[in-house]
């Protein structure tokens, strides 16, 4: 639908060469000083009356509804188990490279918030910090070994949720880890153990969720008993995790390998709370096949909706 529109448009004002100019023709800071002047010239012709009604409208800028102190609180107590864990933790800028969350991942840029000046909003840290980290190593100033990374940061993503449970931008905290392949998937099995350790201490010390599972996706040509996924299940089975196989996902194109669901059940329900998996990003970044990157986030702001809800009571 969204595509017709933009083609009826183009169509309408006869804007296919301009278009193809803005898109090929003209360099980054020509199209910014460009975008900087159009956007100007439209501002100029609001009011603050025609603002407060552009606001009231707008889903994208309403402040979120939660018990901030208590929500402050619990981000705390989340990042002090991370840090406790070994994890550095990076304060991220708010925005990103432009085209971060869309040339390494499969995420369609019209789904991102996009800015001027070659950078988007932040949508997904993990994205920002598989750059950072490609960046640092690409300069030399990494060794070989792992590096495990942290962030919370607010993101903001502009597709329709149905769930009033999810909003348009909401906290995430992330754990990334990122190093070499070694043999025998001893980064994988290592570092999903950190993830799962720190992820259901997260979700009970801090949250009071204690019924929580974890469901391992296999990907892209990989099943249940292919070598990645028992030997990562082997390694954790005595850990205290409740672990899941679920079905093979041979369509999913974002992760690599394998897929990892969090889920907590609360009064029968199951609700996921997290998403992650094995990535080829740096891989792709730093142009060599034995990088490897795994990565976990955790949505806190639904965990402190749901505590609300289910435990303090």
């Amino acid at each position: 639908m969204k595509d017709e529109a933009i083609k009826h448009i183009i169509d309408r004002y006869n804007l296919n060469e301009i278009v193809d100019i803005l898109s090929n023709k003209l360099s980054g800071s020509e199209l910014n000083s460009l975008l900087l002047e159009v956007f100007e010239r439209r501002v100029m012709q609001e009011t603050p009356s025609s603002l407060l009604g552009k606001y009231t409208k707008n889903k994208l800028v309403k402040p979120a509804q939660l018990d901030f102190l208590k929500f402050k609180e619990e981000e705390l107590e989340c990042c002090k188990i991370v840090a406790n864990s070994s994890f550095e933790l990076i304060e991220l800028s708010p925005v990103a490279q432009l085209g971060t969350s869309s040339i390494m991942a499969t995420v369609n840029q019209k789904k991102v918030l996009t800015a001027l000046r070659n950078t988007e909003v932040q949508s997904d840290p993990t994205n920002s910090i598989a750059l950072h980290y490609a960046s640092l190593k690409k300069n030399n100033e990494l060794s070989e070994k792992t590096y495990n990374f942290s962030n919370v940061s607010r993101v903001i993503r502009t597709q329709v949720f149905s769930n009033p449970n999810f909003t348009p931008h909401f906290p995430i905290l992330c754990l990334i880890s990122c190093g070499m392949d070694t043999g025998s998937f001893e980064f994988e099995k290592t570092e999903i153990h950190k993830h799962f350790a720190i992820t259901q201490d997260v979700c009970k010390s801090v949250f009071g969720f204690n019924n929580l599972f974890f469901e391992i996706i296999p990907c892209k040509e990989y099943d249940s008993n292919s070598p990645l996924i028992s030997n990562s299940l082997s390694h954790i089975k005595n850990s205290g995790f409740d672990v899941r196989i679920a079905e093979s996902d041979s369509q999913n194109n974002y992760y690599y390998g394998m897929r990892i669901k969090v889920k907590i059940i609360a009064d029968g329900v199951e609700y996921e709370i997290g998403d992650g998996g094995l990535l080829d990003w740096t891989q792709k970044l730093l142009a060599n096949k034995k990088e490897r990157m795994l990565t976990m986030g955790l949505g806190i702001q639904l965990l402190h909706l749901f505590r609300k809800q289910y435990v303090d009571i």
